[in-house]
């Protein structure tokens, strides 16, 4: 019961963050996104869930359509009965009643990989997968039509955000304040610094960036899901201190620093390092 209850909190998170318009920090599998939108699960959806073993049920298929699939086949000597791995029971199952006495043929080989699919998808993990969407319907109801219409994809996009940092939104949204007391050329100056050396960054960088600046290395995927809007402080000239910032404000603290590199070489150190706090 207590693990189906903590199913049911998962639910309540993933429910609350789509209300919300927050990032959810756990990725999920094809297949649960489905069951989540209340979708049907095909056995294609095994691709994201062990394409090892999508690759061979694939090559299996493909098989049962050569002139020596029955060769094939009778060399295989598979049944509708499977064994699984220890990490999911160890226990034997039947895809279809009586399925150690129904061999595998070129005739019914889909039928076969979409049950086994199934089993592995859904089935085994069928109460806890119902908890999830509990949960969730406690904070969304059912008749929720926009909810309702969302593919898989657009759901993973909503929860989890985007891994490839668009630097032309971020700026686009990013506000300046400035406590340097210095002229606004330089700051202006020391501005394009900044956005020029985030352009140069690889995208794993960028992600560093919003990790220390946010503590999400993931990026919503429209402008109104940055909750609150990141902003920058420019401090007074400082070239000795690194940057700093308050993830919960989504607010970077950076020092005027006096050139180009020694920015560069700051802002770098500062997010390998994970170096950040209230400030």
């Amino acid at each position: 019961m207590a693990r189906l209850e903590a199913f049911h909190t998962v639910g309540n998170l993933i429910g609350y963050s789509l209300m919300m318009r927050e990032m959810f920090p756990l990725p999920l599998c094809r297949h649960i996104l489905k069951y989540i939108l209340q979708q049907p699960v095909c056995w294609e959806d095994f691709a994201f869930f062990d394409p090892v073993m999508y690759e061979t049920f694939r090559q299996l298929v493909l098989d049962a359509k050569k002139d020596t699939a029955v060769t094939i086949f009778d060399s295989l000597a598979l049944n509708f009965r499977v064994l699984l791995s220890k990490e999911e029971g160890g226990k034997e199952y039947d895809l279809i009643p009586n399925g150690a006495l129904q061999a595998v043929t070129p005739d019914n080989v889909l039928h076969y990989v979409s049950r086994y699919a199934y089993l592995r998808m859904v089935h085994m993990m069928e109460e806890p997968l119902q908890s999830i969407v509990e949960g969730i319907r406690d904070v969304i109801p059912s008749s929720c039509s926009s909810f309702c219409n969302l593919t898989p994809e657009d759901l993973r996009l909503l929860l989890n955000g985007t891994c490839q940092v668009d630097t032309e939104l971020l700026k686009s949204i990013t506000t300046f304040s400035d406590e340097s007391h210095k002229s606004t050329e330089l700051v202006e100056q020391f501005k394009g610094w900044f956005w020029l050396l985030v352009e140069r960054m690889s995208n794993k960088e960028r992600q560093d960036l919003l990790y220390f600046w946010t503590s999400s290395p993931v990026t919503p995927p429209t402008p109104e899901g940055y909750h609150p809007i990141p902003t920058i402080t420019i401090r007074p000239i400082d070239d000795h201190h690194l940057p700093t910032a308050n993830t919960c404000i989504s607010r970077l603290y950076i020092p005027l620093y006096s050139s180009k590199n020694i920015l560069k070489s700051k802002l770098l150190l500062a997010i390998k390092t994970k170096y950040f706090g209230f400030v």
